[in-house]
């Protein structure tokens, strides 16, 4: 391990109310496009003599005058810096606290702001409704009374002929759903926006991953390859009067899944949004690229470039117990600190793993999108391999402008 530099202890703030903690000794903050909030935990145990008030380490003014300590409260709003750089805004989700008469641990916990989204519905008087609307407009007005901002940096495509609020749904939940309608992905960045986006559209990471070698950053890696969601064929059929199979039909084969393990997808709505054969193409290669999933460790919280590595950015992946040498997707980052210094945990996939194909809009209410069913494979069906798993991204057939 001498090829890696020694990585800082790092410099981890919490910001309550205009005071700043300090002193932090473990830190856990994850980030990831797979989820809306980013979340936070912080540790410190400490000495603390009997007329001293609970806090999180030393806690001073953003003017840097000194203040006495106070105690960090749940639904706080709250900020956390990495070495000075904020990383997240939102609010302390909980407090922990353990303590005798001469020390105390406590642990706080936190989401960005967008954690709000989640948890509560997206409205409770009218409108419930709206005609006419593009996507980053919708996510608009259901943020704004939580005021959240919404930054779209992918175009949002057609206006929605209907986007309605169904009793109960979260505000996340109506969101969401307009993303996959759209192909699109919603995430928090972390400081209190959502983005509105696609896979890789956050451009290079801050430096690439390597395994040995002088130049090596990669102190440890886990794989998790998984093939259940697999299948050797994947018929998509259209459906006629009353339910009944008809009005066209699509197939594509996985040429490395060689057992019996046939899939079938009914739309709805019979050739509606994009072709069958794309659905099938696209089923297949999804599928093939999320059964493979990597997470490496690296050495302190920035990448060469001296940026802080970040979710959706595309980086260079040298691996050669693998035998992989390709761009990866960053589906997410965990900044941590312990005794033994900072570490970043990256998890990799092929950016295939989160290609959105647009979903049929929902129409009068109801469900939209693919029902799955069971299938008897056929002989001659057409065949389109998923190579060894990570597909190139020249592999991917195009959207075509409309279904057939």
């Amino acid at each position: 391990m001498s090829q890696f530099p020694a990585a800082s202890a790092g410099q981890v703030t919490l910001t309550v109310d205009g005071l700043v903690h300090s002193g932090w000794l473990s830190l856990r903050l994850a980030h990831s496009i797979e989820a809306a909030a980013s979340k936070f935990t912080l540790e410190l145990t400490e000495r603390w003599s009997g007329d001293s008030r609970a806090g999180g380490g030393a806690a001073v003014s953003k003017s840097g005058g000194s203040a006495a300590e106070r105690r960090i409260r749940p639904a706080e709003r709250c900020t956390v810096a990495l070495d000075g750089e904020e990383v997240l805004s939102g609010h302390i989700d909980g407090v922990d606290a353990d303590y005798d008469a001469t020390r105390h641990t406590l642990s706080v916990t936190g989401r960005d702001l967008v954690g709000d989204l989640v948890d509560a519905a997206a409205a409770i008087d009218p409108p419930f409704e709206w005609r006419g609307i593009k996507l980053d407009e919708l996510a608009r007005r259901v943020c704004a009374p939580f005021n959240i901002e919404v930054v779209a940096s992918v175009d949002c495509g057609a206006p929605f002929q209907r986007a309605a609020i169904q009793p109960g749904e979260t505000a996340w939940e109506v969101i969401e759903r307009g993303c996959r309608q759209r192909g699109l992905i919603a995430t928090g960045d972390g400081r209190g926006r959502l983005l509105i986006t696609k896979a890789g559209a956050g451009g290079e990471a801050a430096g690439m991953l390597r395994l040995g070698g002088e130049d090596g950053n990669i102190l440890s890696a886990q794989g998790r390859f998984d093939w259940s969601g697999r299948h050797d064929l994947v018929v998509v059929r259209g459906q006629g009067e009353g339910g009944r199979a008809g009005q066209g039909e699509a197939r594509c084969r996985d040429a490395e899944v060689t057992r019996h393990r046939p899939k079938l997808l009914l739309a709805e709505a019979a050739g509606e949004g994009v072709s069958f054969q794309r659905r099938a193409d696209w089923e297949v290669i999804t599928c093939a690229a999320r059964s493979r999933r990597l997470t490496y460790r690296v050495p302190g919280w920035r990448g060469g470039t001296g940026r802080l590595w970040r979710p959706n950015t595309m980086v260079r992946v040298q691996d050669a117990y693998l035998e992989l040498e390709r761009e990866m997707l960053i589906v997410s980052v965990a900044w941590t600190l312990d005794d033994q210094g900072t570490v970043t945990e990256i998890e990799v996939a092929p950016r295939e793993a989160f290609e959105i194909l647009p979903e049929p809009e929902q129409r009068g209410g109801g469900r939209s999108g693919w029902i799955v069913g069971s299938y008897v494979g056929q002989e001659g069906a057409r065949n389109q391999g998923a190579g060894d798993g990570f597909v190139k991204r020249t592999d991917v057939p195009p959207l075509p402008g409309a279904g057939r």
